[in-house]
């Protein structure tokens, strides 16, 4: 049961999460320099607040909900392996979890509110944007490219460590994949933007990459996955 709750959890990451980037893309109405700074989104209009509401939304449920299956079906296998890195390591993806799935719940809930008011006739639209770009700031940058990057690192990194006897390659992978995320922290927190987004684009085909070479693992139950229950 666990090994095909696995399999289940990385396939919806992996399908609703490319959906999620989508809709991010249209909710942006293509303009990749927001993805840097999404401030300017507050006066999209009605139509890029609903996308921005589901692209959140299943951002939430295809990055954040579903990597609780995938961590703790990585911890029964790996703690046999290092108990302490194994706990430590699966602590750090709970916290990504729980701090990247409430700021998605918040975008979808305070983002398009803030778009609407934004539109409205009379309403203080230079307090909205602000409010707007705090939200986005705090979202997309502290949180999202931040936090959670730490966080994603260090489960990967002890990840790797613990795969390293039964699956090297994955394990040098998930190690690559650890140090993409702490690196572009580094550029997040100095404003690089050229570096930073090269980062973003190198992390994000290296973890697509990983969901997919964990999948076909799980699926044929190669070891450490051997014994975890169908």
């Amino acid at each position: 049961m666990m090994r095909r709750a696995g399999i289940a959890a990385l396939l919806l990451t992996v399908g609703l999460g490319s959906v999620s980037g989508a809709l991010f893309l249209a909710a942006f109405q293509f303009r990749l320099e927001w993805f840097a700074d999404p401030a300017p989104l507050v006066a999209g209009g009605p139509v890029s607040a609903e996308l921005l509401r589901w692209a959140a939304i299943t951002d939430l449920f295809s990055y954040y909900l579903p990597t609780t299956v995938v961590a703790y079906m990585l911890w029964t296998a790996l703690r046999p392996r290092g108990r302490a890195l194994a706990d430590l390591s699966m602590l750090a993806a709970l916290g990504y979890v729980i701090a990247g799935g409430a700021s998605a719940s918040a975008l979808a809930l305070v983002g398009p509110m803030l778009m609407y008011e934004h539109a409205r006739p009379g309403a203080d639209q230079p307090a909205v944007a602000i409010a707007f770009a705090v939200l986005a700031k705090v979202v997309f940058s502290a949180i999202w490219q931040l936090l959670d990057a730490y966080l994603l690192a260090f489960w990967w990194l002890g990840t790797g460590l613990l795969l390293r006897a039964d699956q090297p390659r994955l394990a040098g992978l998930t190690l690559a994949l650890a140090a993409s995320a702490a690196t572009g922290t580094v550029f997040t927190v100095f404003d690089l933007g050229v570096l930073r987004d090269a980062a973003l684009g190198l992390f994000f085909a290296l973890w697509m990459a990983w969901m997919v070479w964990l999948l076909v693992a799980l699926w044929r139950s190669q070891p450490p996955f051997a014994m975890l229950p169908d």
